[in-house]
């Protein structure tokens, strides 16, 4: 499950955003939604790659932000209904998971991992990272900000 730590540079993306707690599985939901609509997206980085980022987490509400969204190169255009988001540059510890368990995926990570890491979590967003592997068999890579505790 993890596979190492890694500096990352920051990326733009656009994409569709759901706020709310995933309860009644909107989060695949925003997926069926984003996906048929990534076509609408200029400039995109890579058109193989796709990333879910999370972030403003309220731990009294469990509320969060997700945005479903593609890496951009450049540009102000956004299509109708969709939201531009800034990744900076961070380090991440980053971890390999399978996509139906991915809940089971972060309850060991926060759980399991991070208490005996020497780690802890930084503030800024954290990313799902869909690349070619996904199309495969639904591999996805969760980076997590990070710095030395």
């Amino acid at each position: 499950m993890f596979v190492g730590i890694e500096k990352k540079p920051g990326f733009e993306a656009v994409g569709m955003k759901y706020r709310g707690k995933n309860e009644k599985n909107e989060v695949p939901e925003l997926w069926e939604s984003f996906v048929p609509r990534m076509g609408e997206v200029k400039n995109r980085a890579d058109m193989a790659v796709s990333y879910g980022v999370m972030d403003n987490s309220d731990s009294e509400t469990g509320e969060f932000d997700y945005i479903a969204c593609v890496e951009i190169d450049s540009g102000k255009d956004l299509p109708q209904g969709m939201v531009s988001v800034k990744v900076p540059d961070q380090t991440y510890a980053v971890f390999k998971a399978a996509l139906p368990t991915i809940k089971e995926a972060f309850g060991q990570i926060y759980g399991e991992w991070f208490p005996g890491s020497g780690y802890k979590r930084t503030p800024g967003p954290e990313f799902e990272f869909y690349g070619e592997e996904f199309g495969v068999d639904q591999t996805i890579y969760i980076y997590i900000p990070i710095q030395a505790d």
